[in-house]
Formats: C-alpha cells, structure tokens, sequence
C-alpha cells in the first residue's frame, strides 16, 4: 500500500534528506507489515485510527521509546496528510492519535578541556592525521551537522572572507564565519590533499584511499577520538555540535546568532542550550545583586 509517489514528494517537494526519507520507508513498511499479521486491509481507505492505535500500543509492549513511538506517529501524519491532498482517503485516520509525552532529553557536549586534550593528541605526520583533525576542528569551530560536513565542498569555502556555504536540511543553504587559524588549516589539508584526492571527487573529506569519506567513516572517526579523550555518554559528531553551540553560548554569543549558525528553524531548538548557563547566571547573579551580595557578607 506504501505508495513510491510519497517518497519522491519527501524528496523533490520536501526536500528530505536520504537518511530521512528511508526512515519513512522503515515505519511506513513495519505498519504495513503489522496490518498484515492482524488486520485484512487492501488499501489505505480501510485504515481506521483504531488500527494505527493497536499498532502503536505494541509498540510499547515492545518497549519501544516514547521519542521513538512518535516518530513513527510522524511519519504516519505525513503519510497520510500526503493521501488527502491527493483525494485517495476521505478521512486522515491519524488526526485524532496524540504523541506520547518525552522526558526532556538535554544535549551531550564535551568539556573545553576535553577538546584541547583530543585536538593536542593528534599530530599532523601524515595524510590521515592531518585529515582527521581538520574534521574535528570543522565540527567544534562550525558546529556543522554529519550530513552537510559529508558533502561540504572545496569551493564552498571562501578564504577571502573566512566564510564556508553549508547546505542543510532540504537543501537549505547557510553561510557560517570561520577563524584565521581555520582557514589556515584548510589550506594546509587541501595542499596534502590533492596528493591524495582520486580524480574527480569534489567532497573536502575523503578517506584513506582518496575516495569521498562517507558518514559511517566520518562518524566512526569523531567516536575514536572522543573515547580517546575520555569523554562519557554519546559519542558522536552531534556531540561536537552540542559542544560548540554550549561554547558560544557560554562565552556571551546571542541566542538568535546561535540559531542561525546552527541552522535551526525556530529558536525552540536553540533553547536547549540554555542549561549550560545556570551555573553561570547563579555566580554572575552572587556577583552583582546587592540583596545576594549582602548574604554573601552576612
């Protein structure tokens, strides 16, 4: 019943990313799959929101996450918002299911000192070293996500203006300043690289073969070196992202600049970072309110 129609409206109206697009396909087809086993349905006019309630409710007899629950909800609503713009259901049999309440989950970052230690630990004796430390120093200095550091580009930088252009989600472009010393460390990474670079692979990042350095490669690269440098919980290049947008924050960036560094669509998804802040807002407050002041005196 999953209709390939969908999915290329995900990619060419919406703009989708891949990774996204094929975890539609992946709940789309495990909904499916379950209508199959317990219900005797042709066609997605039979589909009734009791179905699609059974169907989530064994999901968490599974113990399938909450977060992971609604996600699969989304991809439900999208799907069959996407069957009543085109006059293939009468009823959206998802418009009346309610996502499942989250616990707030707050964003894993490394410690500055945790950085210097990984970013000290390499050194540039060869190809791959200098690689690998060009791709860390892009995530902490950007904040970049894995996808868009994945397809980023040589001539996306622009050494005049210490600027590089980074094409987002739904190929949303975005132009994010860099430093000096970035730039100067591009240079010396893209003079190593053309040594190694096969012809005609445009990606800045490519692998030990020359060839375009693919997300698993990139993302079992950053896990490495942020086991190496000791650093607990997630390991991953969304970390890097988490630890540059906790930096900025906490050394005075505005929320809004943030924002739009990091590419997000609404200022909601920046908030997070704020909890970083607490401990320094409690020291600034001791610092400058008098009432705390004559406390601290008392």
């Amino acid at each position: 019943m999953v209709r390939d129609s969908f999915f290329d409206h995900l990619l060419y109206e919406k703009r989708y990313s891949s990774h996204t697009i094929e975890a539609y396909r992946c709940d789309l087809l495990q909904f499916q799959s379950y209508l199959n086993d317990i219900y005797d349905v042709n066609s997605e006019k039979q589909i009734t929101y009791a179905m699609i309630r059974s169907w989530l409710a064994s999901l968490i007899e599974l113990g399938t996450s909450p977060r992971s629950v609604n996600r699969k909800l989304s991809s439900l609503r999208t799907y069959f918002k996407y069957l009543l713009r085109l006059d293939l259901i009468e009823v959206n049999p998802v418009q009346l299911s309610v996502s499942l309440r989250t616990p707030e989950r707050l964003p894993s970052f490394a410690t500055k000192r945790e950085m210097e230690k990984m970013l000290t630990s390499i050194t540039d004796d060869s190809f791959s070293d200098r690689r690998d430390l060009i791709v860390l120093e892009i995530f902490y200095n950007t904040g970049i996500r894995l996808a868009e550091l994945e397809i980023l580009k040589e001539k996306d930088i622009d050494f005049y203006t210490n600027t590089i252009k980074v094409t987002g989600k739904r190929n949303k472009q975005r132009i994010i300043p860099v430093s000096n010393l970035l730039t100067t460390k591009l240079k010396s990474y893209l003079a190593l690289r053309e040594r190694y670079a096969l012809s005609g692979v445009e990606e800045l990042i490519i692998n030990d073969q020359g060839s375009r350095a693919g997300r698993n490669f990139i993302y079992k690269l950053v896990k490495k070196y942020l086991t190496q440098a000791g650093v607990t919980g997630a390991k991953s290049p969304h970390v890097l992202r988490h630890t540059f947008a906790t930096l900025m924050l906490n050394e005075g960036a505005d929320l809004n600049a943030i924002k739009e560094i990091l590419g997000h669509s609404s200022l909601a998804s920046t908030q997070v970072y704020t909890h970083t802040n607490v401990e320094k807002l409690k020291t600034i407050y001791k610092q400058a309110h008098p009432w705390a002041q004559k406390k601290e005196e008392s």
